[in-house]
């Protein structure tokens, strides 16, 4: 049994820390927000996931010093406080060691998050080495198709965990009850992915308000995932990778799906009404972009959709 912390308590932490509690594990959720701690405490429930049941072996907290015990740590907030999230966190990363041993013990961090880091302008593992120095060998990723409800509720769902032999044997342990884990090794390819789809999510929300046909809806999208594999390269990303549950997988659920925030969001634009709520893909849009043009990458249908976006 491990001691799993899990950063964020909206749908998906909430979701992740249901998937560690039914893998045996004891869970520690932390919540900035004091209701919704003494909700999750006493009614056993969360108004982000409604008609979920909180398991009893998740303890929400809203003190980050409750993470100080745990074995891993999962950051699951939005990508918007994911900067600010982490500078708060860092005093309480490692600890000492067990008696007898030597050292500090350094818990895995685990980006459960999908996108860039709009304030840094960058992927989000490189905010976690920012922000905690000493983090490198220490870094995860989580990304795959699911959402959060069905999650929560149990449906089978796959995805694809990114890190090194230790980082993915304890992920692995903290998330054993998924029904599906995909190892790999290349994080940068991964986080590329998960920031990628959502920005191409938004981009056929944006054809489909716009009544374009199946043969060009089809050959855009195609060739739009075609342009995000070149970008990949500038980070040294894995041509596999995008095959994977977090690339093609993750795609096709967000891409296909009305519920998605970044697609519905590509339907607003569509159709010139406001973008409500927090969308990460317009983020890795404009990140993606412009960093092609930085490194001399021509991008063209990503390029053209960013002038109607921005």
């Amino acid at each position: 049994m491990m001691q799993v912390g899990i950063i964020g308590a909206g749908a998906w932490g909430t979701a992740l820390a249901g998937v560690a509690a039914a893998s045996g594990n004891q869970v520690v959720l932390w919540a900035h927000d004091e209701e919704n701690v003494v909700q999750m405490n006493k009614e056993h429930r969360n108004s982000s996931l409604p008609g979920v049941v909180i398991p009893h072996e998740i303890i929400a907290t809203n003190n980050l010093a409750d993470l100080v015990e745990t074995d891993i740590w999962m950051v699951a907030t939005p990508t918007a406080f994911f900067s600010e999230t982490l500078q708060k966190s860092r005093p309480f990363w490692s600890r000492r060691s067990p008696k007898g041993e030597d050292g500090w013990r350094k818990q895995p961090i685990i980006i459960c998050a999908k996108g860039i880091d709009p304030v840094e302008k960058c992927l989000l593992s490189d905010t976690v080495k920012k922000e905690i120095p000493g983090t490198n060998e220490f870094i995860g990723i989580l990304s795959g198709p699911g959402f959060a409800p069905e999650v929560a509720a149990g449906v089978p769902t796959g995805t694809t965990i990114a890190g090194n032999a230790k980082v993915l044997e304890a992920l692995e342990s903290a998330l054993s009850s998924f029904y599906y884990l995909e190892e790999s090794d290349d994080i940068n390819g991964v986080q590329i992915c998960g920031a990628g789809k959502n920005a191409i999510a938004i981009y056929l929300g944006y054809l489909d308000a716009n009544k374009v046909q199946e043969n060009e809806r089809g050959m855009k999208i195609g060739l739009a995932w075609q342009e995000l594999i070149l970008f990949g390269r500038l980070f040294h990303a894995k041509l596999e990778t995008f095959s994977k549950l977090c690339g093609i997988g993750d795609l096709f659920l967000t891409a296909t799906s009305k519920t998605s925030r970044n697609y519905s969001a590509g339907w607003a634009i569509g159709e010139n009404r406001p973008v409500e709520g927090t969308v990460e893909g317009i983020a890795a849009l404009e990140w993606i972009v412009d960093t092609a043009k930085q490194n001399k990458l021509k991008l063209p249908i990503l390029e053209e959709f960013a002038k109607i976006v921005f």
